[in-house]
């Protein structure tokens, strides 16, 4: 198996446990801290899979597509960072060996807006690499493309109304306290919601992409 395909199955594991960690509520705590384990070992094995990256950084011109890409990824291990941080707290009860790092307010606060952000943080920084995705479809006739395209427009178009609909900006900003969550609301529709919001995510990202690289051209 090549590296190509080991940081496919990687980052397609990272995603799955991210879905299932946002509905924490269908299926409990000690799934939900599974999980969050199974993510966090991910994420080390996807650092290290990308380990030349960091270095990189020392070398070459600081162009609007490497800052674009550098500020992405730092905003994605701040919060990365803050959501393990709140993890250790929040799981002290239950592992009564971890160090006091915070009180369970502070864990608890910081650990809604840190999931929150990290899944509109890690869309964005998906759709940077849209050229990922293009490939996939290089085999499709041109009309095809354009269908394919609008979907996934459409798509991240309702993921927007998802994003207003289920109040997220109250978990963001930490404007509420706890996060509304309704047990009668079929799963398949909370899943389908929360993937239209990553698509508007991937969209962005994509598109900021594209902004960068035609400012480069420029210069």
């Amino acid at each position: 198996m090549n590296g190509a395909r080991i940081r496919r199955l990687v980052d397609a594991g990272m995603t799955v446990c991210l879905f299932f960690l946002m509905g924490f509520p269908f299926f409990g705590m000690e799934a939900h801290m599974a999980a969050g384990a199974g993510f966090f070992l991910l994420l080390f094995v996807h650092h290290w899979l990308n380990r030349r990256w960091a270095p990189s950084l020392r070398r070459g011109r600081w162009n609007a597509v490497r800052r674009l890409t550098a500020g992405a990824n730092l905003a994605l291990f701040l919060v990365m960072a803050a959501l393990l941080w709140s993890s250790l707290i929040l799981a002290r009860p239950t592992v009564p060996f971890l160090p006091r790092l915070g009180s369970m307010m502070l864990g608890r606060e910081m650990h809604m807006a840190a999931a929150y952000w990290g899944f509109l943080v890690m869309g964005f920084h998906i759709g940077l690499h849209g050229d990922m995705f293009a490939s996939m479809t290089r085999k499709l006739s041109a009309g095809k493309k354009k269908i394919l395209s609008a979907a996934a427009s459409l798509f991240a178009l309702y993921g927007a109304y998802a994003f207003w609909s289920r109040g997220w900006t109250g978990a963001l900003f930490l404007q509420s306290e706890y996060v509304f969550f309704d047990f009668k609301e079929a799963k398949l529709l909370y899943y389908v919601d929360h993937a239209a919001i990553l698509a508007l995510c991937i969209w962005l990202g994509w598109q900021a992409m594209l902004g960068a690289r035609q400012l480069q051209r420029r210069k």
